[in-house]
């Protein structure tokens, strides 16, 4: 056991710790965490500013009626500084939008930013304390402990913020305290770091319990937003789909399709063959609809035997034709039902936007008409078969 086996020793070590500090999170709740995030950091981060130089005021007040020399804590004035500016560009933030693009540089950003300024703090602390400049010893370290606290409790979204915070602030000063103060500051040391310790698992089980709350949250949303049988999104999930093209089209208009579609003649198979067998016809149907979808569309199930289809990136109706046209072909091949073989048939009615309508309710009626259009125009055709049939016998 030599030299590597001690170096990967410790990147092993280390690997396990950063893991706990930054665990891993869900892809499913990365966005959620991060407006979660980024809430927190909107509102928490001016009034922690704001706090911050307030609190190093009344520290240069307290240093100047003690008839400190002004070289001894001049340097505060700059910490001071630094919050009215940081102040500043927050304020210029709020009152823009902010982009999903921008989030996580803003998180990362404010991670490095706060975990560096208690940094400093926290060695600038155990130098004056070290050196003994000031008349109340203690004054500072005992401010940077509850300002480091009040961070890390404000913070507990962004984690490794927070604990950086607590680990950088007080454990430098903490030490120092240890072991090159009187007896007094040397219990005031202890303590202070088992409030640190305390105040990590804190900010660990806070932040725990968001991301439960978070990952519960999407299961809930996802109960909701998908249809229980196929699996497929639901008439609320669908509808929102196509609510939020229109959203993104804001500066230009988007083209889309939409498509509805009716089985034909499932309510003999629920009949004859019983709901288990038309359960698996609609999953099945369900399963072809989606495989035979392009990627940036969407299919959902509205209800009953009903589906919905959203065609993005329609260039005009005769794309849309031939791509409805090449989902029925996909569709309407005979299935396999508990060791019968049915014939699958579906009648199909689509609508373009915006040609058909300037809303989603007045594409969606188009489509609604053309499918009822089709469904009639198929049981006259059903008709004249079967009168031609019974003529020739």
């Amino acid at each position: 056991m030599g030299k590597p086996y001690l170096i990967a020793k410790i990147h092993f070590q280390a690997a396990r710790l950063w893991r706990w500090i930054a665990p891993p999170v869900p892809q499913s709740i990365v966005g959620p965490l991060h407006s979660a995030q980024l809430q927190n950091v909107r509102t928490q981060v001016p009034m922690l500013l704001a706090v911050a130089a307030l609190n190093t005021c009344i520290v240069m007040a307290v240093c100047w009626s003690n008839g400190l020399p002004l070289a001894n804590y001049a340097w505060m004035s700059g910490l001071i500084l630094y919050c009215f500016a940081r102040l500043t560009v927050w304020r210029r933030l709020l009152q823009k939008p902010i982009s999903l693009e921008k989030v996580p540089r803003i998180i990362k950003a404010n991670v490095g930013l706060s975990v560096g300024m208690m940094g400093f703090l926290g060695i600038a602390a155990s130098v004056t304390y070290v050196a003994g400049t000031f008349a109340y010893e203690t004054l500072i370290p005992v401010s940077l402990a509850f300002g480091a606290t009040a961070i890390a409790h404000c913070l507990y979204t962004l984690r490794p913020a927070a604990i950086g915070v607590l680990v950088i602030g007080i454990t430098p000063v903490a030490l120092s305290m240890i072991f090159a103060g009187e007896f007094n500051a040397k219990m005031l040391g202890v303590s202070m770091l088992s409030v640190e310790a305390l105040m990590i698992r804190f900010v660990a089980a806070q932040y725990d319990r968001l991301i439960e709350g978070l990952f519960l949250e999407q299961q809930i949303r996802e109960l909701a937003d998908t249809d229980p049988l196929t699996s497929l999104p639901n008439r609320r999930a669908i509808m929102a789909s196509i609510e939020a093209e229109l959203e993104c089209g804001a500066d230009q208009r988007p083209r889309f399709g939409i498509a509805l579609l009716d089985l034909d003649g499932f309510k003999q198979v629920n009949d004859s063959l019983g709901h288990h067998a038309g359960d698996l016809m609609l999953l099945g149907v369900g399963g072809r609809l989606a495989d035979a979808a392009e990627a940036q569309d969407s299919v959902g199930r509205l209800g009953g035997d009903e589906f919905i289809v959203l065609f993005r990136n329609v260039v005009d109706k005769a794309e849309l034709s031939a791509r409805t046209t090449s989902m029925l072909a996909a569709l309407c091949r005979p299935i396999d039902l508990d060791g019968s073989r049915l014939p699958v048939a579906a009648s199909l009615g689509y609508a373009l936007y915006p040609e058909d309508g300037e809303t989603v309710r007045e594409v969606m009626h188009v489509a609604d008409a053309a499918l009822y259009a089709e469904k009639r125009a198929g049981k006259v055709r059903a008709q004249a078969v079967a009168s031609s049939q019974q003529r020739a016998a």
